[in-house]
């Protein structure tokens, strides 16, 4: 009994990491060098809710996995303090 009950304790503690994510892919025409590719990814980094990012600056796009409560709009902006301008690939 007493492994029934620790088992379901652990797995309530990781149900909250099983919130929908989603990947969104961006088309940056400015990233174009390295320290391009550092900006965009500490940038979409500090959204909250942005799980991952990997920029490449050969392809000029960034690959975020974010949470659900992530928007577009919001990761174009994080972009737009850069004074890049982002385009959301389909």
């Amino acid at each position: 009994m007493k492994k029934i009950l620790l088992f379901l304790t652990a797995l309530s503690f990781s149900l909250p990491n099983l919130a929908a994510e989603r990947k969104v892919t961006l088309h940056i025409e400015e990233m174009n060098c390295q320290l391009c590719v550092y900006l965009v990814n500490k940038e979409l980094r500090n959204i909250d809710g942005v799980q991952s990012t990997k920029a490449n600056f050969n392809s000029r796009l960034v690959n975020v996995v974010a949470d659900e409560k992530v928007s577009d709009e919001m990761l174009i902006q994080a972009i737009d303090k850069l004074h890049y301008h982002a385009v959301v690939q389909k």
